[in-house]
């Protein structure tokens, strides 16, 4: 798990000097907690779970660069650390949790306040890493494969550095041989989370 976090994370810092050439750079870190999370299977003959989590906490960098006054493009990692689930269809309660790396746009309006500096639109697009097993260590290894990952949101900036969001995002993926049945089943992992975070111009 944290040999997957630092090779992501690399992988990210590596990319930052192709965006430093020209205009505006700037580096996010942000603090998240899921308000809203849940866990869903859709599994054959069209029988669906979905599962709510313990509210997690997640930590995130976004690297920005600005093509314009208005409008931001750049790449970001995401962590969410694991949390169980509430319940589940049998007595062992999941644990899951994320690592996604995205591509991100984030057009942005100015304001004239002494208080907030702009609000802007985040949209976010690339793949996921869902992490998930029994909360039991006599239960079988879950395997679950790389997927999609897309967010959406809107935040604020405060004082030209503090950040304030609402993020909504899915991370898709496929738990293999479930159960030691052969059966491949989609999963999904969808999460409403509040960030907070700072902002540093480079």
């Amino acid at each position: 798990m944290k040999k997957g976090l630092l090779a992501v994370l690399l992988a990210v810092a590596m990319a930052v000097p192709a965006f430093a050439a020209k205009g505006d750079m700037s580096v996010n870190a942000k603090l998240g907690l899921g308000v809203n999370n849940s866990l869903s299977m859709d599994m054959a003959d069209e029988v669906y779970y979905k599962f709510d989590t313990e509210m997690p906490v997640s930590i995130g960098a976004e690297f920005f660069y600005g093509l314009m006054d208005n409008l931001s493009v750049g790449l970001g990692v995401n962590y969410g650390f694991d949390s169980k689930t509430k319940e589940f269809i049998f007595p062992v309660k999941i644990k899951t949790g994320t690592t996604n790396i995205y591509a991100a746009v984030k057009p942005e309006v100015k304001l004239e306040s002494n208080i907030f500096s702009s609000i802007y639109l985040i949209g976010q697009l690339g793949i996921s890493m869902i992490r998930a097993e029994f909360d039991d260590s006599d239960a079988p290894d879950l395997d679950v494969k790389s997927g999609l990952y897309f967010g959406f949101g809107i935040g604020t900036i405060i004082k030209d550095c503090f950040i304030v969001e609402l993020v909504c995002s899915s991370a898709n993926g496929t738990l293999e041989n479930f159960f030691l049945s052969g059966e491949d089943i989609d999963v999904q992992y969808t999460a409403t989370t509040i960030n907070v975070g700072y902002k540093f111009a480079l």
